[in-house]
């Protein structure tokens, strides 16, 4: 293998892990429940039970679209009908890597959301719409997460969420050992060529 061919590869390596990160949650822009609910309108989803990838808990969460505060045609408020309900989802972190929580906030008639992050909790009394991102998280083993948000009242509406968004990002120690790795192969190729 050529040198620079090794530096291609690391290159690329290093360009995926800082550009254009997946997102780690599946659903979190809502859009694929469109089907189930009317433009203008609201759908229940009563707990337990699955929502895409996402659970249900509490009692029930409303899918609302295009109306009753919603962000980007359909969200979730998590007050359902009566409520209140809430959605969580696992994710698998690994060691090494930081990872960030960024989600959009609006109010449907409002009460207090708490939010659980890897163990965390965050509390937001949601107004006009805003894009919230938490602190970091930074996973020094790896292991089963969960991100969940939490409607405190119930009622006829409540938080609303959308396009929630989990990254993750390792540490610079993980790229210089990349780099390391990479520059002992090519050392290695270089004396075979030679």
């Amino acid at each position: 293998m050529k040198l620079t061919s090794l530096t291609t590869a690391a290159v690329l390596a290093l360009s995926f892990g800082t550009a254009g990160a997946a997102n780690l949650l599946a659903d979190g822009d809502f859009e694929a429940f469109d089907p189930m609910v009317a433009n203008g309108s609201y759908t229940v989803v009563n707990a337990p039970g699955p929502l895409g990838a996402w659970t249900v808990g509490g009692t029930s969460v409303d899918l609302i679209q295009n109306n009753y505060g919603s962000i980007t045609n359909v969200s979730v408020d998590l007050a359902g009908t009566p409520g209140p309900g809430s959605l969580s989802q696992d994710f698998l972190a690994q060691a090494g890597y930081t990872y960030t929580l960024k989600f959009d906030l609006s109010t449907n008639g409002g009460s207090q959301l708490d939010v659980t992050f890897a163990g965390n909790l965050y509390s937001f009394l949601p107004g006009a719409t805003t894009t919230i991102t938490l602190p970091t998280w930074f996973a020094a083993a790896g292991g089963t997460q969960s991100v969940k948000f939490d409607s405190v009242l119930g009622g006829s509406g409540g938080p609303v969420i959308d396009n929630v968004m989990l990254t993750a990002v390792p540490e610079p120690g993980t790229y210089a050992m990349l780099l390391a790795g990479l520059a002992a192969v090519g050392f290695v190729a270089k004396r075979r060529s030679a």
